[in-house]
């Protein structure tokens, strides 16, 4: 919301309770609620404002996350002074853990609120007390969370049972003055917190920018050097790779390798020759097989022909022992 926003809003709600007092007096003799919700609705959007004003300040963002409560303590004193409706102040990380406050005697301790249920940015009122929380992100990642709590004085706003043309002077007047106001306290408020970060931005990134660019001149450095030895490792590899050629030219061309190649065609040959020669011999293997097993059953054969041969002799001697026999005579 831009500073003139944040200044029109309670003036067009001043200047039209003050209407809307003028046209009906009989009906709100005493204390008017319209005017104290629309000055309770005017009081949450100026915390609210104030409050995401805090918590997406790019200082608060970097204190927490670079631990530095001291800083944020320094805010809050800071912060009370220039707003003394405000009554607590407490930052807390992720985990709601109390990591700054006005209070120094519940830091370290664990927050409960049921505050940011409802939303990242919530301000209510209770019993004329305004407590907000503020969800700080970095991106969509939470690291804290702001919480405060005010009592502003709400006035109390009477009219008279008759209509009375004063009251549109006096809201008119009133809606100008608050216009101001809040102009100038939304511009004072920024310029403040605007001044002590740009100051706490200076204070805290200058020594870490200044370390850096010594890191990247000495990284720098280092490249270069590193590109230096690459250079002469790539002269000393491309000589490498000359001499090489050169030498295997060489090689090629000298007898030995000629002769070399020659033996290796003559091995070639050879290891041909022996590979036929092999062949051969397994061909050979195989007919000789064939022949001792030709062999052997022709021994078996010529043994059965003896065998049988050997019993017809048998038999012939018997049938010649018979002959002999039958023609010896009788005595």
């Amino acid at each position: 919301m831009s500073r003139v926003t944040f200044s029109i809003v309670p003036l067009i709600l001043i200047i039209l309770l003050s209407v809307f007092f003028f046209l009906s007096p009989k009906f709100f003799a005493s204390e008017t609620a319209s005017s104290s919700e629309a000055l309770k609705d005017v009081l949450v959007k100026r915390f609210t404002s104030v409050g995401n004003l805090i918590a997406h300040a790019t200082f608060v963002e970097d204190a927490i996350i670079m631990d530095e409560y001291a800083n944020l303590n320094e805010i809050i004193v800071r912060f009370r002074r220039d707003e003394p409706e405000l009554t607590y102040i407490h930052f807390t990380d992720a985990k709601n853990k109390i990591i700054a406050s006005s209070d120094s005697n519940i830091i370290g301790k664990i927050y409960n609120s049921t505050l940011l249920k409802s939303g990242s940015s919530v301000v209510v009122e209770k019993k004329g007390i305004f407590e907000g929380g503020f969800s700080i992100k970095i991106g969509n990642t939470t690291v804290g969370v702001l919480y405060f709590g005010a009592k502003p004085e709400i006035p109390l706003l009477r009219v008279s049972s008759e209509s009375n043309p004063m009251i549109l002077g006096v809201g008119v007047a009133v809606g100008i003055i608050v216009f101001f106001i809040m102009f100038a306290m939304q511009r004072n408020l920024e310029a403040k917190i605007i001044e002590n970060i740009n100051k706490r931005q200076e204070e805290v990134f200058s020594p870490k920018i200044e370390s850096l660019r010594k890191a990247q001149e000495q990284a720098q450095q280092e490249v270069n050097e590193l590109k230096d030895k690459i250079t002469k490792a790539k002269q000393n590899l491309q000589k490498l790779d000359s001499d090489y050629k050169a030498k295997k030219k060489e090689m090629e061309l000298s007898p030995v390798m000629q002769s070399i190649e020659k033996l290796k065609e003559t091995e070639a040959e050879l290891i041909n020759r022996l590979k036929k020669l092999k062949e051969e011999e397994q061909r050979l293997n195989k007919e000789t097989s064939l022949l001792s097993q030709k062999r052997e059953e022709v021994r078996s054969a010529l043994e059965a022909e003896k065998k049988e041969e050997s019993t017809l002799h048998d038999k012939l001697d018997l049938i010649k022992k018979k002959i002999l026999h039958l023609e010896t005579p009788k005595k």
